[in-house]
């Protein structure tokens, strides 16, 4: 299938789902429980944005593929909330349900790969591998690191 939507462009939808998802909870006076799933949701989407390996993320430790499966099931669940939500606040059950269907049409329309991944595979951040590649560094023993600065050896 043909995904017409890069990844460079997920990642400014992921931003502004975000961003949409923390401010929308102030709008929604007395639904706690909505407001409280809405503004965690916001939480997981901008961590799982600045995790993922393609051009908006930050810290580039997950692959495309595993954003976009942690976007399907967040957003679907999203979409089921009015069927777990309290029954007084189900004026606003649109809410989470709307957020659900743009995060899930924005993962079944996205490439799978991102160009980082395609030109040399998928490796994490440059910290983490090299802490994979040498997983002595920490466990070496450097004495003056254990000592105060005016004794030396």
């Amino acid at each position: 299938m043909n995904r017409p939507i890069s990844t460079r462009t997920h990642g400014m939808i992921d931003y502004a789902w975000a961003t949409t998802a923390g401010a929308l909870p102030a709008m929604m006076n007395g639904a706690t429980a909505t407001s409280r799933l809405v503004r965690q949701a916001g939480t997981a989407g901008g961590l799982n944005a600045m995790m993922t390996n393609y051009e908006a993320g930050i810290m580039r430790v997950m692959p495309m593929k595993g954003h976009l499966a942690i976007d399907f099931v967040m957003s679907a669940t999203l979409m089921m909330s009015p069927f777990f939500l309290p029954r007084s606040e189900r004026r606003y059950a649109a809410v989470p349900v709307l957020l659900g269907v743009v995060g899930f049409l924005a993962s079944i329309l996205t490439e799978t790969t991102s160009p980082n991944e395609r030109v040399e595979g998928f490796t994490p951040s440059r910290e983490l591998s090299e802490a994979v590649a040498d997983p002595d560094i920490a466990r070496t023993f450097h004495p003056r690191s254990h000592f105060p600065s005016s004794m030396s050896l």
